[in-house]
């Protein structure tokens, strides 16, 4: 399967994993369902690896790579923790969107930073994305 199809798995369990979240959260304290979670993530992840014949600890000798892993693990446990906490206390429709927002502000980064393509038509999805968002919180 293809980036697109995963991208489309992904797409399908974040949003169902957002509804149960906000179930979840009505009794338990999302710092508890934070560590919950995402220990699940954490096995399925070295189930996974292991699966696919990876060696993990030979990954952390990557050099600058490894850096920018290890900085992606902090921003990744920063962003979820606070998504919980966000989720627990406003409404979904609202903290969703906002939390969506990622992909537009994703895309201008990789456009600057990562020298991706830049056209007419990826500014406009940005712009749109963003008006959505927007117009989603209000």
């Amino acid at each position: 399967m293809g980036y697109i199809g995963w991208s489309l798995i992904a797409l399908a369990a974040y949003g169902v994993t957002t509804i149960l979240l906000k179930l979840a959260l009505r009794n338990i304290p999302p710092e508890a369902a934070a560590a919950i979670t995402n220990t699940m993530l954490v096995g399925s992840a070295v189930v996974y690896a292991m699966y696919r014949g990876i060696n993990i600890p030979q990954q952390l000798s990557q050099g600058v790579s490894t850096v920018y892993l290890l900085l992606a693990g902090v921003t990744l446990s920063v962003g979820i923790i606070s998504f919980y906490i966000a989720l627990s206390r406003g409404p979904v429709s609202v903290v969703a969107p906002i939390f969506g927002m990622n992909l537009a502000l994703v895309s201008i980064v990789g456009f600057i930073l990562l020298g991706e393509p830049v056209n007419t038509t990826r500014v406009l999805g940005v712009a749109l994305a963003a008006v959505a968002i927007i117009l989603l919180t209000r």
